[in-house]
């Protein structure tokens, strides 16, 4: 009997520190599942990357309780529409580019509609990261119940049929372009026209156009303009933030701090880790394009790539006169173009 009475004693005990044990391991934590929309294709070059960081990234890095879906365009809602979709949390956050919503956020026209600024991607990171531009934004989107994160810095250039070799060659061009671009072109003597990517490569094949930019060499090899195109011509015509990443203010407030923070830093982190592979991913572009295409890379000479900048300035000046924000934010940017020797 006391044998039996030690036996139940021990199992007894040991059964109290197992439950003492199971009762301090933490509960099983949560899983957050959000829905994201992407502006671009599934096919687009720059979907899949980020894909990537939402299916494989950011569960390792929250242990799986954070798990974002990634949607390519009008998946869930009209591009027009991811951000007033975004702000009142039909989605919980997508990728797009704030030249859709500049008429509602002003300052957003210096981060993408400003032709002939940096050259260089670090130059751009720099102007985001180091010099304020970034939280700048940030504290403008705010006010719409959005966090924002530059996704990337990229170049825009563009290919053409015919040599451009000064700048007086772009007089009577016949030229797709959009947004601010287009109009500096016009500024510089081009006929320019807006024409859907479905449409592009006939409308250069058929001489409809003459010359057009997708993003710059990767968007060209993508799109075939190489077939045709046998010209990239250099300077970029910007060099800029042009795709970007918001979130819901509400769903990224909803999440655990420990989340929060995780998420935070992890966006941070890859606009630069992004810039830089894309950046490696054009220069491969434009090696094929040399190698496989015999494309010619022709550089206008640096004093018709001032007078390009002088003529830009109009559209930087007309950016900045939208509200006090965006003025603060252009004189930042003039004064470091100076630094840098664009500008006078």
């Amino acid at each position: 009997m006391k044998r039996l009475a030690s036996v139940i004693g021990v199992g007894f005990l040991a059964f109290c520190f197992a439950a003492a044990a199971f009762a301090q391991q933490p509960a099983a934590q949560k899983v957050v599942k959000w829905k994201f929309q992407s502006h671009w294709p599934s096919g687009s070059t720059s979907f899949k990357p980020l894909k990537d960081f939402f299916d494989k990234e950011v569960p390792r890095l929250t242990d799986g309780r954070l798990q974002v879906t990634l949607h390519p365009a009008a998946a869930l809602v009209p591009t027009k529409e991811i951000f007033d979709s975004t702000r009142k949390g039909t989605i919980d956050g997508a990728t797009a580019s704030p030249i859709y919503w500049m008429g509602i956020v002003p300052i957003t026209a210096i981060a993408s509609n400003c032709p002939m600024t940096f050259q260089e991607p670090w130059e751009g990171l720099y102007f985001h990261f180091l010099m304020g531009f970034e939280d700048m934004m940030k504290e403008a989107h705010a006010k719409f119940n959005l966090l924002y994160y530059t996704e990337k810095i990229y170049p825009t250039a563009l290919i053409s049929k015919k040599p451009i070799r000064k700048v007086e060659d772009f007089k009577g061009m016949k030229i797709r372009s959009s947004g601010a671009i287009a109009t500096f072109l016009k500024d510089l003597g081009a006929a320019t026209n807006l024409i859907p990517g479905e449409e592009l490569f006939l409308a250069l094949q058929t001489g409809v156009v003459e010359a057009a930019h997708w993003g710059a060499a990767g968007g060209a090899l993508s799109m075939k303009f190489p077939e045709v195109a046998k010209y990239y011509i250099q300077p970029n015509l910007a060099m800029a933030g042009t795709d970007v990443i918001i979130i819901n203010k509400e769903a990224f407030s909803a999440l655990p701090k420990d989340l929060q923070t995780t998420l935070d830093l992890a966006l941070r982190e890859r606009v630069w880790r992004r810039t830089h592979e894309y950046i490696m991913d054009e220069m491969a572009a434009l090696d094929t394009m040399k190698r496989d295409y015999k494309v010619t890379v022709l550089t206008l000479p640096k004093e018709d790539q001032k007078k390009m900048v002088q003529v830009a300035m109009k559209q930087w000046d007309l950016a900045a006169a939208k509200d006090a924000p965006s003025a603060k934010a252009a004189a930042m940017m003039k004064e470091f173009l100076k630094k840098l020797g664009y500008i006078d």
